[in-house]
């Protein structure tokens, strides 16, 4: 597994010391690209620097993007992390193993943490392929920021360092499209759905588009399939 290949990407991080603190924890294990979605405050900061110790590289080559969609765009597998109750059809997964085996099979991978004090929303949890819960006391399952990081990076660097683990993770998963390649079809579906007033009542369009989301993202399109989805819709609509 090569670690260049994952990111982790903070969406709407709140405070530049957990960006640091972050960033510091993914040093530790070797995991080097590190993405902001609209971060409450300016970025770059000196508060981020200072707090990333030794990992000041990673700080200096954050990618920073105003939304999600856009920063997804490259990706092959979007994992969420939550371990909130969700009322949306995505798959949940707990097992590092698993997480792993679909980390190694895929092109390149995001892993997605929320702001500290809500985490991911429903509609950026649309974008994801999983949502990767970290198994915690059922007491307390509210994590720290850079905690969360800290333990998947961990996870993440125990496997490369031991293959012996990865023997029986799932194969045959990889995504041959792009969270942009599926983002752009999406947006021209549902512009077309609201054309014919699909999304009624309005006040159900929300949940409607995350299930319209769930149902492509679970599907695991090849481009081939994609482009055939592609020439359907534009036959229906001429």
């Amino acid at each position: 597994m090569n670690t260049d290949k994952i990111s982790i990407v903070l969406v709407k991080p709140q405070l530049p010391e957990n960006i640091g603190m972050v960033a510091r924890a993914m040093n530790n294990f070797g995991l080097k690209k590190l993405i902001l979605v609209s971060p409450r405050e300016k970025f770059p900061n000196d508060k981020s620097i200072k707090a990333s110790k030794q990992a000041s590289s990673i700080i200096e080559n954050i990618k920073l993007f105003n939304s999600l969609e856009d920063a997804l765009k490259n990706f092959n597998l979007v994992i969420a992390t939550s371990n909130r109750k969700r009322f949306i059809e995505k798959k949940v997964i707990n097992n590092f193993n698993k997480l792993n085996g679909l980390i190694k099979n895929n092109y390149k991978t995001a892993i997605l943490f929320g702001p500290e004090n809500s985490g991911l929303s429903n509609e950026e949890i649309r974008y994801s392929d999983f949502i990767f819960t970290i198994p915690t006391y059922k007491k307390n399952n509210s994590l720290n920021l850079s905690h969360a990081v800290s333990i998947l990076s961990f996870m993440i660097f125990e496997n490369i360092n031991n293959p012996n683990i990865s023997k029986k993770n799932e194969k045959n998963i990889t995504r041959n499209v792009t969270k942009g390649d599926i983002s752009k079809y999406m947006n021209h579906l549902i512009k077309e759905l609201e054309v014919v007033n699909f999304f009624n009542p309005i006040e159900k369009k929300d949940s409607m588009i995350d299930n319209l989301y769930s149902l492509y993202m679970k599907s695991n399109l090849t481009k081939k399939e994609l482009n055939t989805l592609w020439g359907i819709l534009k036959k229906l609509t001429k």
